[in-house]
């Protein structure tokens, strides 16, 4: 039979798993170990004592679901990439990951969280790294060339695998009907065009960038470029070169979006 102290620290590490470290009470920790509430309080001496204790186990719980996490959606990248959206179950996942499928299940609902997570992952990225590169063309002694590199290096990035990401992306678009994923997905893309729209507004007030078109509905149109020119690769892939399109793109793009006479006058 185990001891009051064993049955108190456990106790109070189930409670942890549960609840944030600073709302929970002596007379919690008594009620799930079965014992008076005095006798926590002599366990850990004191309130701070024990809420210390229970943080210190909160955090390396955390750590631990987050590098769990993070092994399953690398997993779920590798088998993703190897059948395909529909090919692909939770249980290859499991397997890759090392983990078992229950685990899977408590950090991802079914396998259309589990690739949504993938897909916010990926536009986070993005967007994080979309300011400097914006900067960097617009801070370019031949910004349509620094354009041209940009789009490259994107479409570069889709090349890999022979296009196993973007033609997955786009399988799971096509196949998905259930209204929560949709949800999903708009409010993704929501940010990433939000965020692109930001950056674009910033590049206008500072005359580099003509304030001509709407920044949310140039981020809309950059976005969708990219992606149709990758559709349209996928589809017809010896009719479509990346660096020919990415020279005509950036040419086209650029003179219509460079700030007119007057707006780089009042920006000098």
């Amino acid at each position: 039979m185990k001891s009051s102290s064993e049955r108190i620290l456990k106790a109070a590490f189930e409670l942890a798993s549960r609840y944030p470290y600073d709302k929970i009470t002596y007379a919690d920790v008594a009620k799930e170990a079965g014992v008076h509430w005095s006798t926590v309080q002599r366990y850990f001496g004191s309130k701070d004592e024990m809420r210390r204790v229970l943080l210190e186990k909160q955090t390396q719980h955390h750590h631990s679901l987050a590098d769990t996490r993070m092994k399953i959606l690398e997993a779920a990248r590798r088998v993703f990439a190897k059948y395909g959206y529909e090919g692909a179950t939770l249980d290859q996942v499991a397997k890759d990951a090392g983990l078992t499928k229950g685990a899977i299940y408590w950090h991802f609902s079914s396998k259309s969280d589990l690739y949504l997570a993938l897909c916010e992952r990926s536009l986070t990225q993005l967007l994080q790294g979309l300011p400097g590169q914006i900067r960097n063309i617009f801070g370019s002694s031949n910004p349509m060339e620094a354009l041209k590199t940009l789009l490259e290096s994107q479409f570069a990035s889709c090349e890999e695998g022979n296009g196993e990401q973007p033609m997955l992306f786009f399988e799971f678009i096509s196949s998905s009907r259930d209204p929560s994923v949709r949800k999903k997905l708009c409010e993704s893309f929501s940010k990433l065009f939000q965020g692109t729209s930001d950056i674009l507004r910033e590049m206008q007030q500072k005359g580099l960038l003509t304030s001509d078109v709407d920044s949310r509905d140039l981020s809309v149109i950059l976005h969708s470029l990219v992606n149709g020119i990758v559709l349209m690769w996928l589809v017809a892939p010896n009719h479509v070169s990346f660096q020919s399109v990415s020279a005509a793109v950036s040419k086209i793009l650029w003179y219509g979006i460079q700030p007119n006479e007057q707006e780089k006058e009042n920006h000098p």
